[in-house]
């Protein structure tokens, strides 16, 4: 069943340049081979049809397919059904033959485990039974030195370039997974202190979000997106701000401060301010959440206590 071309699965995405490339290089040994051993103008042309159209042709399937996975998978057994009947066509050159089991073998197993590479090694051997079968089995695993050097060459190449494609989806999942803890981690930061000023900055200090209860003490405008939050801090502790800014969008982990911050009527309100950088894919810092909170009131009440302590202790009483 097809349907109109749709944005295709990831698996048709990233084997369609492999595909596509270890054809080509695999053209280069049979044209090679056929040279070396005559063949007629009729092989030449299905081997341009296997090994130069058809992958542009499998990802067109991908790409009409209701289901582009399914399609890919298809694609993948395809694969090795039609290189097991090149390996008996060409009369089963050892070092030719190992490349072209390769690549089904290879990337069968890493879409589907043992369970996958069975079946393509049963198809690859398959396609070289049923295609012996009507043209005649013969076995000529010898060929000359640049056939057999460019065939080891393309499998080390090849298993190599799987290799670097496996390690890379390692390093993406590795990296959502990161991304993914480090995004809990922000809502639990910002849960525990609900109520709160709560401010989104970017890595320059600047708004990006300011929460509903920083109208306590100034206008949506001081704190609306792209204004410094710097500006907001007392002009003797800028200083102290920026390296705190600057320390959480590099260091990469929880920092605290208190700044004077919010000037009502000539009072600047005493802010314990905690941060947390927001870190992307790549380990960048995307973003700073800061939650702030007031607590001129705390250290007034540690001074009145201290103070009232003082004073209840009294004098010593040099007569006792």
């Amino acid at each position: 069943m097809f349907s109109p071309v749709s944005p295709v699965h990831r698996i048709a995405r990233i084997n369609y340049g492999p595909r596509a490339l270890a054809f080509a290089y695999i053209f280069l040994v049979i044209a090679l081979l056929i040279s070396e051993r005559g063949g007629s103008p009729w092989v030449i042309a299905f081997a341009v049809l296997q090994f130069i159209v058809y992958p542009h042709l499998a990802y067109l399937h991908t790409r009409l397919a209701a289901d582009s996975k399914q399609a890919e998978m298809r694609n993948l057994l395809a694969d090795a059904l039609l290189l097991g009947a090149w390996a008996a066509q060409m009369h089963f050159p050892l070092w030719t033959t190992c490349g072209l089991l390769l690549g089904p073998s290879l990337v069968n197993s890493a879409h589907g485990g043992l369970k996958r590479l069975a079946l393509a090694l049963l198809l690859f051997a398959a396609g070289a039974l049923i295609w012996a079968s009507a043209v005649g089995f013969a076995f000529h695993p010898e060929t000359d030195l640049v056939v057999s050097g460019l065939s080891a060459l393309g499998i080390v190449g090849y298993a190599s370039w799987i290799g670097i494609l496996v390690h890379e989806q390692n390093r993406h999942l590795l990296r959502t997974r990161s991304a993914l803890k480090n995004t809990e981690d922000q809502f639990r930061f910002i849960a525990e202190h609900e109520g709160e000023l709560v401010s989104v900055l970017d890595a320059g200090g600047n708004f990006r979000y300011a929460s509903p209860a920083h109208a306590r003490y100034v206008s949506a405008e001081a704190c609306a997106p792209g204004r410094a939050w710097i500006d907001l801090v007392h002009d003797e502790d800028r200083l102290q701000a920026r390296l705190f800014v600057n320390l959480l969008a590099s260091n990469k982990s929880r920092e605290r401060i208190q700044l004077r911050m919010f000037p009502v009527n000539g009072r600047w309100h005493i802010l314990e301010c905690r941060g947390n950088p927001v870190i992307d894919e790549e380990g960048h810092t995307q973003m700073i959440v800061l939650v702030s909170r007031d607590v001129a009131a705390r250290l007034q009440a540690d001074i009145d206590y201290q103070l009232n302590r003082s004073q209840s202790a009294g004098p010593e009483n040099p007569g006792s």
